[in-house]
């Protein structure tokens, strides 16, 4: 379920004694949706002696990911690279005994955020992901495709409600 929040305020003159004077009140208004999509962050990370074949690898292991989410009708539009590192990686053990730190090969990282439309797919699409190379899962959300309505119907709430406090205390 998705919750939408809105406030607003406004303002009304109230008249005493033939002085201007407002009132301020704040409103809220709640929506609850259900969701019809989701929002999946997920990645390769690889090892390898060199940068070069740290990066090949991951090269080959997301593009392998790739053709499995077009295979679950995952659209081009809804993949996007969040993310991309290449780094040395780091013997930091008391082996060495002038305590400086010892490059022992590299990391890549590969991070991708996918939209599921299909909301029901969600999780074969995790499953056919993490099957054929994806080792990092960074997180799972659900939300709406076009959460304007939603929003429109808050406000709606959240402008009746400052209007009944208004005239209350008018």
């Amino acid at each position: 379920m998705v919750v939408l929040h809105t406030a607003v305020a406004l303002r009304s003159p109230v008249w005493a004694d033939d002085a201007k004077s407002t009132i301020s009140v704040t409103g809220e208004g709640h929506v609850a949706v259900a969701p019809d999509m989701a929002t999946v962050s997920l990645g390769v990370m690889t090892d390898g002696d060199s940068a070069k074949s740290a990066l090949d690898a991951n090269n080959a292991a997301i593009a392998a990911v790739l053709e499995k989410l077009k295979s679950a009708k995952i659209e081009d539009r809804d993949v996007q690279t969040s993310g991309l590192s290449l780094g040395p990686r780091y013997d930091y053990s008391s082996s060495n005994p002038d305590g400086t730190q010892k490059v022992t090969g590299y990391v890549a990282s590969n991070m991708l955020t996918v939209r599921v439309r299909a909301l029901e797919t969600t999780g074969a699409v995790l499953d056919a992901s993490v099957a054929d190379g994806a080792n990092t899962l960074n997180g799972l959300t659900f939300g709406l495709a076009d959460p304007e309505p939603a929003y429109n119907e808050a406000r709606k709430e959240a402008v009746a409600d400052a209007r009944a406090k208004a005239e209350l205390l008018a």
